[in-house]
């Protein structure tokens, strides 16, 4: 379950996360898979995007960085 929910999230738009999960969810009853969470590359990413890139460090963008960096 986990491997589905992470390789096919990454390339859902962000509208369509929450239908995605809860197929998921219909699926695979009862089994919650806890999200990997990569502390290093987040920070690595939120000083990136706001100190050398200029943008904005929003949780949407990190979360985008982490799973392109999963399916990579």
């Amino acid at each position: 379950m986990r491997a589905l929910r992470d390789f096919n999230i990454p390339k859902i738009v962000y509208d369509d996360e929450k239908i995605f999960l809860r197929l998921i969810a219909d699926l695979f009853p009862g089994c919650d898979c806890p999200t990997k969470l990569d502390a290093t590359l987040q920070k690595a990413a939120k000083e990136t995007a706001k100190n050398q890139l200029g943008l904005l460090d929003e949780k949407q963008f990190i979360v985008k960085v982490v799973n392109l960096s999963e399916i990579l």
